[in-house]
């Protein structure tokens, strides 16, 4: 008795602390997933302790990528570059080669801080190529004895002849000679000019060298332009009081054509700057209102400016915009005050304060550093962190305006071909094509499995039942990734050309089903009793694989007598949707197979729970057993029935390489079931190996996990609820 005792007390102990260890392992993943999606909420944090060193101001300057070193170029030409450690001036050199006398008279640093476009007192206009030699001292690779030095510098000159007119705004954007792509230029002179200069490299072969053929296009106009920005293709902004205009090269650059004609929020415009990539641009007015524009087509409008938004915070005196040459988030400058805004989805981050005696500032290349100059004479670096700025409420649920995209839409594309794409981090299109694949895994699942369930607890005797219910069980034990390679290589090209089949399949097998039943219901009944009521269901199943194939084989042939095309032509042609070979059908097919199984073992289970008695209580008052099975059993078997459902839709929503597999993998937002899309789940699968660990996309791809977990927490525990409390009423 006491080893029994003792027994007893130890597997009690040991249940409990299983079911402890499996609270605590829950707990455990949802901590570790809320600790790498939290930094998304912080706000961007500005101070610290600055690196400072005392050099001269220059008319622009910056840093390189490791902050190592800072360089400046000054109005008569010179480039310095100065240790940031210690203060001491490493170089000076004079690429701009200026003639006497001639000065920079405006210089800007571009986006991605490795040119500075100028124009001089000559009114000539050029691009400074600036690169870096990083070098170590002893061989010792270490940020201790990290070295900075200028590498190949190079002027590209648009306007190199002297002229008289000299520009108040510029922007260019340099060609490359190799790709054969064009070189770009526009300046805006007070006299209301502004002028577009085009060139186009001419490749020598016999001297194996390389000429650059400049042409330039003029338009006039009413007011003195302030502010220019180049687009893409030639095409550019130009500001003139409140107004912004759009241009764009006609064809064979034969004049320039007016896009369009905005007037700006806020008044008279002070400052323009474009974001990285040129796909859009970041204007503030006198009256410290900042806003975004585009400059390409949107819902089905041509070519124009768009205001696309305002932002809420104001920046009065705004008269700078910097650029960060990482994302699109920017910088607008006062007299006081800096807003840290960002550019897709319009969200003013943060703001500070900044004091009077700033020369000028940038961000730093790497975004850890805010980096300017006082007028005294102090170069300052002061460290900055802005977080995920790009992951906002906005850009995760919202529908946005991309650059390049016709109209606002829910987009998920986290990477494109270079460091100047614009993420598209939205989890609609995933929570959407998530539901999608539930829904049509459920669609086929939910019938069949609780009517098997229903008919094995209630119908089957002996063997039979002791039978099929291991076997179907069996079934939940098939590896996922065969149901997915099965559905992607198998279902999907052979529903294609059998697609009508899958609607007539159904419908023939109920007719077959309800003319055998009227013809088992007029059979005598000596006869019905040779055969088990119960078992004579499994007749159907020979008949049931016959009409099966003769379905599948006759619907090709079917379809084109019918509708002179395959039945998925058809569809496309005649309802004007799109089809994709795998589809949200071919994963609901797939997927019925791994969650059939679960459904029907729970639904049976919670059938047979019903106690025996009602049932022989309603037989014994005449019922039929269908009756029965319908009145008096699945009412008090309906919250296990339910449970079961839950349970099933849990699983189809965690279920990821079936989705992954039988789907197209294409993140949209249709909810046409005869195209693909992209789970929570496969999008983890297929996003997470490949993201940069701790960047925004890692934490974004977190923070999807989460809601999955959450999603799949709370069906699983609301399915828990419903069974015991349907047991209780038991």
């Amino acid at each position: 008795m006491d080893r029994r005792r003792i027994a007893d007390r130890v597997a009690a102990q040991v249940v409990s602390l299983g079911g402890i260890g499996v609270v605590l392992a829950v707990f455990f993943i949802a901590f570790y997933l809320i600790k790498e999606a939290a930094p998304l909420a912080a706000d961007p944090e500005y101070g610290g302790d600055p690196i400072r060193i005392e050099a001269p101001v220059g008319l622009v300057g910056g840093a390189e990528k490791f902050t190592d070193a800072s360089w400046r170029l000054f109005e008569d030409g010179r480039l310095q570059l100065h240790d940031l450690r210690t203060g001491a001036q490493l170089e000076e050199l004079e690429p701009l080669g200026l003639a006497e006398g001639e000065t920079v008279i405006l210089a800007e640093l571009s986006v991605d801080q490795a040119q500075v476009r100028f124009a001089t007192s000559a009114g000539r206009i050029g691009i400074l190529s600036l690169s870096f030699v990083t070098s170590f001292e002893g061989g010792v690779a270490n940020a201790d004895t990290r070295r900075q030095a200028f590498g190949e510098l190079s002027t590209f000159w648009f306007v190199e002849e002297a002229q008289e007119a000299v520009p108040v705004a510029i922007d260019a954007v340099l060609g490359d000679a190799e790709a054969r792509t064009n070189a770009w230029m526009v300046a805006a002179y007070a006299d209301g000019r502004v002028a577009l200069t085009r060139g186009q490299p001419r490749y020598n072969a016999l001297e194996d060298a390389t000429t650059w053929r400049m042409r330039s296009q003029e338009i006039t106009l009413d007011a003195a332009p302030a502010c220019v920005v180049l687009f893409e293709r030639g095409r550019f902004l130009v500001t003139a009081a409140d107004q912004v205009y759009g241009y764009e090269p006609a064809d064979k650059f034969a004049e320039l054509t007016l896009l369009g004609q905005v007037a700006a929020p806020g008044g008279e415009v002070r400052v323009a700057h474009e974001l990285i990539g040129r796909g859009s641009a970041i204007v503030g007015t006198e009256d410290g209102t900042i806003s975004r524009w585009l400059l390409q087509p949107v819902q089905e409008q041509p070519i124009a400016p768009i205001l696309l938004q305002e932002y809420e915070v104001r920046v009065p005196g705004v008269f700078a915009i910097l650029p960060s040459a990482r994302e699109r988030v920017f910088l607008a400058r006062g007299p006081e005050q800096a807003l840290v805004g960002q550019g897709t989805s319009g969200v003013s981050l943060t703001t500070f304060e900044l004091d009077a005696d700033i020369a000028w500032m940038n961000i730093a290349p790497r975004e850890d550093y805010l980096i300017f100059a006082r007028t005294g004479g102090a170069f300052e670096a002061v460290p900055l962190d802005l977080g995920f700025p790009e992951v906002t409420s906005s850009a995760l649920f919202s529908k946005l305006t991309y650059e390049g995209l016709p109209e606002p839409a829910y987009t998920w594309q986290s990477t494109g071909g270079s460091d100047e794409y614009e993420p598209k981090i939205s989890l609609v299109p995933l929570i959407i094509g998530t539901i999608k694949g539930t829904i049509w895994a459920l669609l086929p699942s939910i019938p069949l499995a609780v009517a098997g369930a229903l008919y094995c607890a209630r119908f089957l005797r002996g063997r039979s039942r002791e039978t099929i219910k291991p076997f179907v069980e069996l079934l939940a034990g098939i590896p996922s990734v065969i149901l997915g390679f099965v559905g992607g290589l198998y279902l999907a090209p052979a529903l294609q050309d059998r697609l009508l089949a899958l609607f007539l399949l159904p419908l023939v097998l109920a007719v077959a089903t309800m003319g055998l039943g009227a013809f088992w219901a007029r059979m005598p009944l000596r006869r019905r009793k040779t055969l088990h009521e119960g078992t004579a269901v499994f007749a159907l199943v020979p008949l049931y694989l016959v009409l099966g194939a003769i379905v599948l084989w006759l619907s090709p042939s079917i379809e084109l007598a019918i509708f002179d095309a395959s039945f998925s032509r058809w569809a496309v042609a005649y309802f004007d949707i799109p089809y994709e070979q795998k589809n949200a059908v071919v994963v609901g097919l797939a997927m019925g197979f791994a969650v059939t199984p679960l459904i029907f073992t729970l639904a049976e289970d919670a059938y047979r729970n019903v106690p025996q008695t009602l049932a022989d209580a309603s037989l014994a008052l005449g019922a039929t057993p269908w009756q029965t099975a319908l009145r008096v059993i699945e009412p008090p078997a309906r919250p296990g029935v339910i449970a079961a459902i839950m349970l099933g839709l849990g699983r189809a929503v965690g279920e990821t390489m079936i989705v992954l597999m039988a789907t197209g993998g294409t993140a949209i937002t249709d909810w046409n079931p005869l195209q693909g899309f992209r789970a929570l789940s496969a999008n983890l699968a297929t996003e997470l190996p490949e993201a940069p660990k701790g960047d925004s996309l890692y934490r974004t791809l977190f923070l999807s996990s989460l809601l999955l977990f959450s999603l799949t927490f709370v069906i699983n525990t609301l399915a828990e609820v419903i069974r015991v409390r349907g047991r209780k009423d038991l």
